[in-house]
Parts: structure tokens; sequence; C-alpha cells
């Protein structure tokens, strides 16, 4: 599927550092989430998001704005459980190390 924001072209899967699955939980709870899986992931890594709350197509872009971390895009998928899915991807600003 493609990418439906963001900077229009499709991220490759094998460039995914980690994956944070925030299915099921408001965007709130999937923000804190992703800020807890950025201090493992090194300079310039991609995290993809999983979610299921429709805030999420709009909160995840704002809060790379506001951190600086880089947002890639996101796309709908079917999900058996959940209905629609909403899968983001996220890169790490460059140059902030790993702990």
């Amino acid at each position: 599927m493609e990418l439906v924001s963001g900077e229009g072209r499709p991220v490759e899967e094998g460039t995914v550092s980690t994956v944070v699955d925030n299915r099921g939980m408001l965007c709130a709870q999937g923000i804190l989430r992703l800020m807890r899986a950025m201090l493992t992931v090194g300079p310039a890594g991609v995290v993809k998001v999983l979610s299921t709350d429709l805030a999420a197509e709009h909160d995840y872009p704002a809060w790379c704005r506001t951190t600086g971390h880089r947002f890639l895009g996101h796309r709908r998928e079917p999900d058996a459980r959940w209905g629609s899915l909403i899968v983001s991807f996220v890169q790490k600003r460059a140059g902030e190390p790993t702990p």
C-alpha cells in the first residue's frame, strides 16, 4: 500500500528499526510509547507505529514537528480484529545519541 501523507514515497520495511504496537490505545498513550521506543533507536532509525486511533493521522506528524523527528508518512491497512489500521513511519532525528 502507498503512503497517504508525509513524503509520498514508500518506506522500505527493511529500514524499520523497531515496531510500536499501539492498537486499541488512545493516541496520547501511543505518543508516550513512541517516545520510549525512540530512546532505544539509533540516530536516523525508523520506527513503524501501528495505531487504531484515527487521531494518529494528525498527532504523529504534529509530534514530529515539535520534537525534530521526521514524519515519513502513514498508510491505511485492513486489520482482521480492529478494522482499519493506521501504519505510521517516524525517523529519529540524526545526531541524537542512543543511551
